[in-house]
């Protein structure tokens, strides 16, 4: 059993990387699949019914599992939309106490309001607000708006994430100065990862779009995933040791790109079995955005802008002549 804990509510960022990358352990956990959007865009399919594995065990018993552990969590919930997740403003009561919490959320469901009333803002380390802004109509924008409003008057930390789908970079610039106008403190754009008019993202933002989107990111060191350079194969990494992706049924993964491949045991039936040192990442390619990048033990410079061009022709360099010799280390 571990104690309770108290993370201060001091003028610390809670928005950096570095807060993040401070934290001792931490897991990644995919809470749920249902959700009220259905964004094309989304890392998930959309569902239009719960898995069946979510809410199998009672939010005393989820605690308890985490408790057994003998750790302090931090635990990034993400779903689907988590708030939909049975008994969820319940399971936050119980589980904050001993393991501080950041909650993805769309800020737009039938729970948004109830939740903000009932639970307090300590241990929530910070409410993720994923602005979906071309699936919201202007009303339903003005409630999302109201609903940041009603968060941060209650004391929550709270950051507005801008999913950039391609087809909102004309509109951007216009739509951050209308946010930031209507009261909107902390926003950054969200990198979209994904497929769209059959290019993949973000390998296709165009240098134009990179320099926009750079302006908005969270910090600069979102710029590895930006600019498509998260291949840290052979680096040492925290994942497997203090870093875990935990999926529906409490399966823990040393990371979600390895999701189902590399396994450490179950959260829930109590075979959990972190490593006990560090490894180096046996991957090419971190699909793992901001979890990934803070669990590197020596992170690489960060990349500049206006390296772009070059770091393109040498990729393509080294594409083509994996072709004669088959070592692919070097390809991202």
């Amino acid at each position: 059993m571990i104690d309770k804990v108290l993370i201060p509510d001091d003028n610390t960022n809670r928005f950096t990387y570095d807060y993040m990358r401070a934290m001792p352990g931490r897991i990644n956990w995919h809470l749920n699949d249902l959700c009220n959007f259905k964004c094309e865009y989304c890392f998930f399919p959309y569902f239009t019914k719960e898995n069946p594995d979510v809410g199998r065990l009672s939010p005393t018993q989820i605690v308890e599992a985490f408790n057994r552990t003998g750790r302090q969590w931090h635990i990034y919930m993400a779903g689907g939309e988590p708030m939909l997740y049975p008994n969820f403003i319940e399971l936050i009561g119980l589980l904050k106490p001993y393991h501080p919490v950041y909650i993805s959320t769309n800020l737009s469901n039938k729970y948004t309001r109830a939740f903000a009333e009932q639970i307090t803002p300590e241990n929530i380390i910070s409410i993720n607000a994923s602005l979906h802004i071309g699936h919201h109509t202007e009303s339903s924008l003005e409630k999302f708006i109201d609903n940041y409003k009603l968060y941060r008057s209650k004391g929550f930390h709270v950051i507005v994430t801008y999913v950039t789908h391609p087809p909102l970079f004309s509109k951007m610039d216009a739509d951050f100065e209308f946010l930031k106008n209507r009261g909107i403190e902390h926003l950054h754009a969200l990198t979209f990862q994904g497929s769209f008019e059959g290019k993949q993202y973000p390998a296709a933002y165009t240098h134009e779009q990179k320099k926009m989107l750079n302006k908005y990111l969270i910090d600069k060191t979102e710029m590895f995933v930006s600019m498509d350079r998260t291949n840290f194969q052979g680096k040492l990494c925290r994942a497997g040791k203090d870093y875990f992706f935990m999926d529906i049924k409490g399966n823990m993964f040393r990371c979600g790109t390895l999701e189902g491949k590399e396994s450490y045991g179950n959260m829930f039936d109590g075979t959990f079995q972190p490593k006990q040192d560090i490894h180096a990442c046996p991957v090419s390619r971190c699909n793992d955005s901001c979890h990934g990048i803070t669990s590197l033990i020596n992170m690489p410079p960060v990349p500049e802008l206006d390296s772009d061009i070059k770091h393109s022709i040498m990729n393509g360099y080294h594409k083509v002549k994996s072709i004669f010799t088959g070592d692919t280390s070097l390809v991202e």
